[in-house]
């Protein structure tokens, strides 16, 4: 079928305990490494830690963006400056309140929330016109959500220029996995986030940084991705898309794709092993059914062989594919989907 089965080790044996799948979870996992790049060294930023230490926002240096805003009952916590995450980035948490404008409860699950191909706005709403909105009924469900621009969009568009000239072993989207990680370091350390309920969120682009996120990083509790992916050794450019070109030449994230450009069977890491290494967690995959950039087909052989792991540890109730008659977008149908998924709190 063109997917290998995800059952089978290296040796070519069947698969048949979680013993034997964590060996071949090793192996995905710097295969995906290699196609990320090589990180250079870094500096864990431990982030506010507590909601007095919020930052001042973005207005320190002069940003014209307009961001979703706190309403009588959701809160809005900038993460920024000094008490920043990772390399000095910023972000907005926003959070449910009570009538006196305090924090609702004392332990408050989070979402980050991950934006799609938007350079001149990342998450901010004039373009994303249903981000307050989003943000706002998540919030309502009792969680809070995390936003920030990815590196290239929005505040952060010259961050992405002359990257390969400072970084020419690493990759944009390995720093976009790295700025998730940081995000994640600094909302684990924050005294009223529940850092064992941590969610990640994404729709286009920011779902494939969640589902890569999550992959390598344990401490995402369950994903959503939605258009997030479509299998990479099936997505030849015969077949109407741009292929895995749109990774290694159009967008520039994951350069090494490139030298399999017309050899794309021998990629050494497609996203149904990508998917496996999130399970047994929940994991919920929206994929609508007229997506010009994927293929319907090919997500549901991927989804079909993740399921596999799923049974393995015996949680296959914790993945779902929901593939909606509509076209790439976050439609209204699908943020209904999403905020039915979540756990109530």
């Amino acid at each position: 079928k063109g997917i290998d089965d995800i059952l089978v080790n290296q040796q070519k044996n069947k698969i048949n305990s979680i013993a034997g799948w964590e060996k071949k979870k090793t192996d995905i996992k710097k295969r995906l490494q290699w196609v990320l790049g090589e990180e250079p060294p870094g500096v864990e930023n431990p982030g506010p830690e507590s909601l007095e230490k919020a930052g001042k926002g973005e207005d320190g240096f002069g940003s014209f963006i307009s961001r979703p805003q706190p309403t009588p009952t959701m809160g809005l916590m900038p993460i920024s400056g000094y008490n920043g995450f990772g390399d000095y980035l910023y972000g907005n948490l926003y959070y449910p309140i009570d009538k006196e404008e305090k924090l609702k409860n004392k332990k408050i699950p989070v979402v980050i929330y991950l934006h799609e191909y938007n350079h001149s706005h990342g998450f901010s709403y004039p373009y994303s016109r249903n981000m307050p909105s989003l943000i706002q009924s998540v919030v309502d469900r009792g969680y809070a959500v995390f936003a920030y621009d990815m590196i290239g969009f929005g505040n952060r568009i010259k961050e992405g220029t002359r990257f390969y000239q400072r970084y020419p072993h690493w990759s944009k989207m390995g720093k976009m996995v790295t700025d998730a990680q940081a995000a994640i370091d600094a909302l684990v350390n924050l005294d009223f986030i529940d850092k064992d309920n941590l969610y990640m969120a994404g729709y286009s682009l920011g779902a494939t940084v969640g589902l890569i996120t999550a992959a390598l990083d344990e401490r995402v509790t369950g994903v959503i991705s939605v258009a997030g992916f479509t299998p990479m050794r099936l997505n030849t450019p015969d077949r109407g898309t741009e292929g895995i070109k749109a990774y290694s030449h159009l967008h520039g994230l994951l350069p090494r794709l490139g030298f399999f450009v017309g050899n794309e069977k021998r990629i050494p890491i497609d996203f149904h092993e990508i998917l496996s290494l999130i399970a047994p967690r929940p994991l919920l995959v929206i994929a609508p059914l007229h997506d010009k950039d994927a293929h319907i087909l090919d997500i549901e052989l991927s989804m079909e062989q993740t399921g596999k792991i799923y049974n393995l540890y015996g949680d296959s109730d914790n993945i779902s594919l929901f593939s909606p008659d509509d076209y790439n977008r976050f439609s209204v149908k699908m943020r209904e989907k999403m905020l039915e998924w979540l756990p109530e709190k």
